[in-house]
């Protein structure tokens, strides 16, 4: 058996990018041997290119391969850039399961977090949470759940999540979310000349 496996990340993009922590030959060794004898062929972002400067197809490059992957891991060990949000979203919208590499206590990963005028325990990123199909460890946990997917599979999430996600926000935080409440009707001032209840 044979499947793809697309490499999501980040790439270094000069001298300035050393010190980040990008997909290696060792991650996806890790990777394929967890997943053995099934043998592993990663896409990757960072391929060399003909024409770097045509970006539309860039970005549809990227975009085919996850189409096209059977998985898309995310490498989330440290803090990362748009490129891999918009491959996480992309994933969903395509269909492709998402694996996310997020190790505890590192950015997206904390036992506890104070934000927002709050503490929060298990912390894990809201648009890891909601947009990953799993979230693991390491490259073994990433291989040992695609493994266990290929046995049994599960219905990977879809487009549906985002709209999941704005309902929740409109029943259940909107009504006591005071700063959106204003702007809403500040908009609706705007709009109309006058200042209507908001519509929950």
């Amino acid at each position: 058996m044979i499947i793809s496996i697309y490499c999501s990340g980040s790439i270094q993009k000069g001298t300035t990018d050393n010190a980040k922590l990008c997909w290696s030959d060792y991650d996806k060794d890790i990777l394929s041997s967890a997943l053995a004898p099934i043998t592993v062929r990663f896409l990757n972002p960072d391929d060399p290119l003909v024409c770097p400067n045509d970006t539309t197809a860039l970005f549809g490059r990227d975009l085919y391969q996850v189409q096209i992957a059977d998985f898309v891991v995310v490498d989330a060990r440290e803090r990362r850039g748009i490129g891999i949000g918009i491959e996480m979203l992309a994933s969903r919208m395509l269909g492709t399961p998402l694996v996310v590499v997020a190790p505890e206590n590192t950015h997206y990963r904390k036992d506890q977090l104070t934000y927002r005028g709050t503490t929060v325990t298990n912390y894990i990123h809201p648009h890891l949470e909601i947009l990953a199909d799993a979230i693991v460890e390491s490259f073994k946990a990433a291989g040992h759940w695609i493994k266990e997917y290929l046995e049994s599979p599960i219905r990977v999430k879809n487009g549906d999540v985002l709209n999941e996600a704005i309902e929740a926000y409109r029943v259940n935080l909107l009504p006591k979310d005071n700063p959106m409440l204003r702007v809403h009707r500040e908009i609706e001032k705007l709009r109309n000349g006058r200042t209507p209840a908001v519509t929950l």
